[in-house]
């Protein structure tokens, strides 16, 4: 254990000496450079590091910034000054003031609108002076200008700093899967946009929204996380909220060793980032956990530092904390009126956020004060008497949980035979589903080529006949000659129409060039001048299964010959779209419609093929159609 702590802080040294070394040399170039502009740039680069290397160092180098913007009469480079400024009144514990500067640099730039991203930094500048000042739902506002402007300015980073803040305020509001869907497009926008996945506050935020419901698989994952990418990047103040909030679910599991060694690393990091509001948050933690394993002289120490802390710095946020903190200390202490009084302190903040603070725990600590004299007296007696309570009352919940338990592990068996039931009837409906249409399609098969190879073979064979009889007989008799004339352009158009019939039962063109050429082969064929037909295809030949797409070109083909048989039409629209979600198709005609709930229409054998068909490939079919205004068919495949 030792061993590690040392390793910790040797490497929480390291990372503030190569961070040190960075801003002094800054400074040094800054304090040198003649030229105001690029003495600007460089006053710049040195107030974002110091806002989380060296907070306290933040706002002079952030009034010197100003004072070079003043000297080159540049208003936003002021504006940009004023923000780091704020930004350091909030940090060392000055909220109102850092709210104050950040409303009046947003009317100006609100009006101005030069630089959108500015003014998104300083909608979440107002947020967060707000959050620490406990005025939680006016942050949620400011947190949203924020994300409309970093929006409207096509910023991703802002854009992502701005839903972050978004989470945490619902965390703090206590809609923890609203916070963890904010946290979750955080880190989508980070993938999305390239930005270095540096923030290890977001995955402290995600790991504290997991533990409020209970999810600690998960507390400790992020947790972990947060911590990992926060010693990384050497950000302080996101390493000791990483501790802090695995320590707090650490005791939450009663694992007080482990927690109070964490909670002790986020004290000792947090000195480095000097930020007085999670000193309070963590030193109140620390103190609860002290009562819970009964070392209360130290646990009312820190709360008191805890208390003494807040009040210097006005943290009102972090009051009923450590109120409820000492009380517990107190309490276990035996020290029941300081408890008495801090429980009253609780419910006189009447906090919007706290305003469940127990008064049946005061009334219950008060009540134990006045009547702790006579508690000694009968607590052999009461001791007994409860102990034989307790021995009843265990014998009978021991029986009712076994009951429970019983009728539980029956209940899951007879649960998991129906599934498995019903996950076997739906297999065999889809083997029969699935037999049915391919025999279909293999005696399609057949039938189209018994046409082709048997009876349009026939069909040749006696046109060529009868083309060679003509030629040989050299009929004189115009009557005969015509006739004869007849009888071959008779057998002729017998040929065509086997082949058109053999075709359509199985085109060549599907097998050979895909759905869409043989989508376009059929609809040129059926369309004509009183019906117009305009067919729309996407990515429906890109690695499309064959028998996916013989199915969509049966349901097409039964759609289309339904609106040339029935619709009476003049013009009919296909669509045919294939996307990362599946299949979409629309058929949609300018017809007579019909009554959607006539069961002649909806019973009928088209639309039954059709969904018997679509229902084989998972897929669902939608009709919409009423009369006099056409129908329109939609087709779902996943």
């Amino acid at each position: 254990m030792h061993k590690c702590k040392t390793l910790i802080y040797s490497l929480l040294i390291v990372f503030t000496a190569s961070a040190q070394l960075n801003t002094d040399s800054l400074r040094r170039v800054a304090q040198a450079e003649p030229d105001l502009k690029k003495k600007a740039a460089t006053l710049i680069t040195l107030c974002e590091q110091l806002r989380f290397t060296e907070p306290d160092a933040l706002l002079p180098a952030s009034r010197t910034l100003y004072e070079v913007g003043r000297q080159l009469n540049d208003k936003h480079l002021q504006q940009q000054a004023d923000y780091f400024t704020g930004t350091a009144y909030m940090i060392i514990g000055n909220p109102d003031s850092a709210y104050t500067l950040g409303a009046q640099v947003i009317r100006e730039l609100s009006v101005s609108r030069t630089d959108l991203v500015l003014l998104a930094k300083y909608y979440s500048l107002t947020g967060n002076s707000l959050m620490r000042m406990n005025r939680q739902k006016d942050a949620l506002g400011e947190f949203y200008s924020s994300l409309q402007t970093a929006e409207a300015a096509k910023d991703a980073e802002q854009q992502f700093k701005a839903r972050n803040n978004i989470g945490w305020a619902h965390m703090e509001l206590e809609q923890f899967e609203k916070a963890i869907g904010n946290f979750k497009d955080c880190i989508a926008i980070m993938k999305a946009n390239g930005i270095p996945d540096k923030y290890g506050t977001i995955y402290n935020n995600l790991a504290s929204c997991y533990g409020s419901l209970d999810q600690i698989d998960s507390v400790y994952k992020y947790a972990q996380s947060g911590i990992r990418i926060a010693e990384q990047y050497s950000d302080y103040a996101a390493l000791a909220n990483g501790y802090s909030i695995l320590a707090t679910f650490e005791a939450k599991e009663k694992k007080y060793a482990e927690a109070l060694k964490h909670f002790e690393k986020a004290v000792e990091v947090r000195g480095k980032s000097g930020d007085p509001f999670f000193i309070v948050s963590d030193l109140a933690e620390i103190s609860e956990l002290q009562s819970l394993t009964g070392n209360t002289t130290e646990g009312i120490s820190n709360g008191e530092k805890a208390l003494a802390l807040a009040q210097t710095n006005g943290i009102d946020a972090k009051l009923q904390l450590i109120y409820s903190a000492l009380a517990h200390n107190y309490e276990q202490a035996g020290r029941f009126r300081e408890a008495t009084e801090m429980y009253k302190k609780m419910d006189a903040l009447k906090d919007s956020l706290y305003n469940d603070a127990s008064p049946k725990a005061l009334a219950e600590i008060q009540t134990k004060y006045e009547t702790v004299k006579k508690e000694q007296l009968i607590e052999k007696q009461q001791n007994r008497i409860q102990l034989q309570r307790y021995v009843f009352i265990a014998s009978i919940v021991a029986f009712v949980l076994t009951g429970l338990l019983i009728w539980s592990l029956y209940r899951r068996r007879q649960l998991r035979k129906e599934a498995r039931m019903q996950a076997e009837l739906r297999t065999e409906q889809e083997n029969a589903a699935r037999a049915v249409l391919e025999a279909e399609e293999k005696e399609r098969q057949r039938i189209a080529r018994d046409l082709h190879d048997g009876v349009g073979q026939m069909m040749s064979a006696a046109k060529m006949n009868l083309s060679a009889f003509e030629a040989e007989a050299q009929l004189k008799d115009p009557e005969q000659q015509l006739s004869l004339e007849k009888i071959i352009g008779l057998v002729d158009d017998s040929c065509r129409e086997v082949r058109s019939v053999s075709h359509t039962m199985m085109p060549d063109v599907l097998l050979k060039k895909g759905l869409d050429a043989a989508l376009r082969d059929f609809t040129g064929k059926v369309g004509s001048g009183s019906l117009q037909i305009g067919l729309y295809t996407e990515g429906i030949d890109e690695d499309l299964p064959m028998n996916t797409a013989m199915i969509l070109y049966r349901v097409l083909q039964e759609a289309v010959n339904n609106v040339i048989k029935h619709a009476q039409a003049s013009r009919l629209d296909i669509s045919v779209v294939r996307d990362a979600e599946g299949i979409h198709a629309t058929i949609e005609d300018n017809g007579i419609g019909f009554d959607v709930t006539d069961p002649a229409y909806t019973e009928g054998m088209g639309l039954k093929n059709i969904r018997t068909r679509v229902s084989f490939l998972k897929g669902t079919v939608d009709v919409d159609s009423a009369k006099g205004r056409g129908t329109v068919i939609a087709v779902e495949i996943p």
